[in-house]
């Protein structure tokens, strides 16, 4: 079982453009209209892998009742805390003639004190009646909210007998990692945050080296992800290396959500470190897959997890 916890969810809005042009107008057709932030993400794909998850989010004004209203109708299950600030809308624009994505990721609503006590009061809920195996902190944190939320909410975690897995940018995940976590997710890019070095773009064994690196701040296992060169896993018995299958079209918004979703899922069976590897990439890769609602569809998981090849990294 997991619960996720979502400080800044969202509407995402993805759009689809031939060629995008600056200073002038662009025409795209509708959007698909998706549930988002990182947690909720991580829930839904979840449990289309067969995880029983939850998520944990505030939410606030129209757009937060839309997001509900999506959540329910998908059967994803929610514990909102209502705020009064509006839930954000995040935009991302997708170029088919070069691949590349523009991402527009407003900060969020402020929540005052006592929103943030209630957002931990609902974390407590959730532990309290799943007693989940796995809690994962996940996003951004909205302004006011304090670094060390997630840090706080892993302590919580542990004490009640639930492993603990930010996933989030530095500094609330420096602190979150200093104050004790059993497993890091972090991107290329947070990697090197962490570690106060550059990880640049497709050097597996750099990523190898930063993951392994990173076992020493106390996690049993560190993934980190490289986008479409794929992801490395280390844990005190090895270090692997899978290659994302290539998929050129596609939206990769919500791939890294997967990613840790197909992680804990074979996680949860008691898969070796290179097959939960090799699903975490699989899960991850399906999203670019998917042209609906859905952010991945188990179909198309189970035909990636033929072609993933893992191999010894470092």
């Amino acid at each position: 079982m997991l619960l996720t916890l979502t400080p800044n969810p969202s509407l995402d809005l993805l759009f689809e453009a031939d060629c995008l042009v600056w200073d002038d107008a662009n025409r795209l057709d509708a959007p698909r209209r998706r549930a988002g932030g990182q947690g909720i993400n991580v829930v839904r794909a979840a449990r289309a892998l067969g995880v029983d998850a939850r998520a944990v989010a505030p939410l606030g004004g129209q757009v937060g009742g839309e997001l509900a209203a999506m959540l329910a109708a998908e059967g994803t299950p929610l514990r909102a805390v209502w705020i009064a600030g509006e839930t954000r809308v995040f935009v991302g624009v997708r170029e088919g003639a070069s691949g590349r994505s523009l991402l527009l990721n407003p900060r969020g609503p402020r929540l005052g004190p006592a929103e943030a006590e209630a957002l931990c009061e609902a974390v407590r809920a959730g532990l309290d009646e799943m007693r989940p195996r796995w809690v994962a902190c996940c996003g951004s944190l909205p302004p006011g909210l304090p670094p060390d939320l997630y840090a706080a909410v892993g302590r919580m975690a542990r004490e009640a007998g639930a492993r603990f897995v930010p996933d989030c940018d530095t500094p609330p995940l420096r602190l979150a990692v200093d104050a004790g976590c059993d497993l890091l997710v972090p991107n290329r890019h947070e990697a090197g945050r962490l570690l106060g070095e550059e990880l640049e773009e497709g050097d597996v064994a750099a990523a190898a080296r930063a993951a392994t690196a990173l076992l020493a701040c106390g996690p049993a296992a560190v993934a980190v992800t490289m986008g479409a060169a794929g992801a490395v896993l280390a844990t005190r018995r090895g270090t692997w290396h899978a290659a994302a299958p290539p998929i050129r079209d596609g939206s990769a918004v919500g791939a890294g959500d997967a990613f840790l979703a197909g992680l804990l899922a074979a996680m949860e069976e008691g898969a070796e470190p290179p097959e939960a590897l090799r699903a975490a990439v699989a899960a991850g890769t399906a999203t670019l897959l998917s042209d609906g609602q859905d952010l991945l569809r188990r179909s198309d998981y189970e035909a990636l997890l033929r072609t993933i090849t893992v191999r010894r990294a470092g």
